[in-house]
């Protein structure tokens, strides 16, 4: 997760709003030249470009809107010697790894709090994690169905189970002992429903896919989310999450009619009155999708939970403020990228091609466009305090086809299957990228068309340097899904690089002897 250390935060934020100003403005004068001195040359590509850079255009503001006033505030720590509550711990189990559900079992029951108990939440069910649990000293719950999938699964522990708080892990997520000494104090006040922690990905050394998902989410739960608290529209992401019973008793329970759970109850509680908190210090240390398959197969649930709940729970912004309502707006529209990537990838192909362009080519193009985007571009490095990574890029970019299906899944409503992301060592297989070798082949054959029919003009060769940075995104899944894992000499590097960062990362400890929120699990 990107950590800002306590005694730069005040100027890390100045800056951050600083540098979301400048890069406003200087996006304002790209759209105005964009919008009336751009001469168009062909309307319908024109169009579409419009339409791509004014997303990208909203995106970016809603980016800067977010950052420019973030919540770093670690709760404080509770005396839980002269508290009263209860805690129920969940781990919610589905299939995975006997191995991988006995050490987030055992990080579970190491969890420091004299009135936890620990649930086992099987649906599979295994008589093998039945045993371990029992043996253990956890308790194990099972269901006749699986009605609901994990929303069922929890709610069918909710009537079993009493605990005042339920804090919920998915079984791959090991948590730290002081999971609830520093994530507890966060519940200041009756109206707070849940308390969210950042998710983080063990074998992100390991795995270029689990890397790759790792870089990608480090920004939402970094400046992202802090930017949310502020505006009241923090939302559940499934694990590492704390519920107070009373909420889940507000809205009966937690949704089963939407594949996106976490998303939902979010919104059901704002319409309640309640609200998420977010404590950015990480509590627990899961596992990311370990091949590409299994990445595509989460970003499709999230991006057609989220999409389902904007095209058809409308409307969703009851009970929120203006900051709440901007920030979900902005958290479902952000699965329309795929259609945006998809016009940047057709206009260079439709020159090269056929020799037609959204514009003309008047020399002063760059100078409107590229202080915009290399504005935006340092101020991402910088929120993101020079973590963000070529590969997070790609991952969004590249994760296209999926969004793409996504919507017009949700817009049809077919019926949605909730899948839990695989566990298993990562699968070779290029039948996940099949979109992205065939787009791979059309852009490569467009370049040497171009090339050959129109020779190598300026204006050619700036498409072709179009299409290249395209292939250069799109060859990573390719690669990727034939070569999952890390080899041994990458891995050496990826752990080096990720002691660097986390040297940063770390807590101010808790207690002596230091307890890091960041150890490695």
């Amino acid at each position: 997760m990107i950590h800002v250390a306590p005694d730069r935060q005040q100027r890390y934020q100045r800056r951050s709003k600083g540098l979301a100003i400048v890069s406003a403005i200087l996006g304002v004068v790209y759209l105005y030249w964009l919008f009336f001195e751009a001469v168009p040359e062909t309307w319908p590509l024109f169009v579409l470009l419009v339409v791509a850079e004014v997303f990208n255009m909203i995106q970016a503001a809603g980016f800067w809107y977010t950052i420019a006033d973030q919540g770093f505030a670690e709760p404080p720590i509770p005396d839980f010697e002269h508290t009263a509550e209860t805690v129920d711990i969940y781990i919610t189990v589905y299939g995975e790894p006997l191995s991988v559900v006995e050490a987030t079992l055992r990080g579970a029951l190491d969890i420091r709090h004299p009135r936890k108990r620990v649930f086992v939440l099987d649906d599979g069910p295994s008589p093998d994690v039945a045993a371990l649990a029992r043996s253990l000293g956890a308790g194990y719950l099972t269901r006749p169905d699986r009605r609901g999938a994990k929303a069922g699964n929890i709610n069918a522990a909710l009537a079993r189970t009493s605990g005042d708080f339920i804090l919920i892990l998915d079984a791959d997520h090991i948590p730290e002992p002081e999971f609830l000494e520093r994530s507890m104090g966060a519940f200041t006040g009756p109206d707070v429903g849940f308390v969210q922690t950042p998710q983080y990905y063990r074998d992100r050394t390991s795995n270029r896919v689990a890397a790759g998902s790792h870089d990608q989410q480090q920004l939402f739960y970094g400046p992202i989310l802090r930017g949310k608290v502020a505006r009241g529209a923090v939302f559940s992401c499934g694990t590492n999450v704390i519920f107070r019973r009373s909420a889940f008793e507000a809205v009966g329970g937690m949704p089963e009619d939407s594949i996106t759970e976490d998303l939902r109850i979010t919104l059901l509680l704002l319409k309640q009155g309640l609200r998420g908190e977010y404590v950015p210090l990480v509590l627990a240390h899961g596992m990311g999708p370990t091949d590409v398959g299994g990445y595509f197969s989460q970003q499709l649930r999230w991006a057609r939970g989220g999409l389902e709940i904007f095209f058809r729970r409308a409307p969703y912004f009851r009970g929120m403020g203006f900051g709440a309502f901007v920030q979900f707006t902005l958290s479902f529209v952000y699965w329309f990228t795929g259609f945006v990537y998809l016009i940047y990838l057709t206009l260079p192909v439709a020159f090269l091609v056929w020799g037609i362009r959204p514009v003309e080519a008047p020399n002063d193009y760059p100078i409107y466009f590229l202080p915009y985007v290399t504005m935006t571009i340092i101020t991402l490095v910088y929120a993101t305090d020079g973590q963000i990574t070529f590969k997070a890029l790609w991952f969004t970019l590249g994760s296209f086809p999926v969004h793409i299906k996504a919507f017009f899944a949700a817009l049809l409503g077919r019926n949605a299957r909730f899948v839990v992301t695989s566990k298993a060592a990562g699968k070779r297989s290029l039948r996940p990228v099949r979109v992205h070798l065939l787009a791979i082949v059309v852009l490569a054959g467009s370049a040497i068309y171009g090339m050959w029919w129109q020779g190598m003009t300026p204006a050619v060769m700036n498409n072709v340097a179009f299409v290249f940075g395209h292939i250069l995104v799109l060859q990573g899944f390719v690669r990727y899904a034939l070569r999952p894992e890390y080899l041994a000499e990458e891995r050496h590097i990826a752990e080096r690089d990720e002691r660097v960062i986390s040297r940063g990362e770390s807590t101010q400890p808790l207690a002596e002897p230091a307890l890091s929120a960041e150890r490695e699990a």
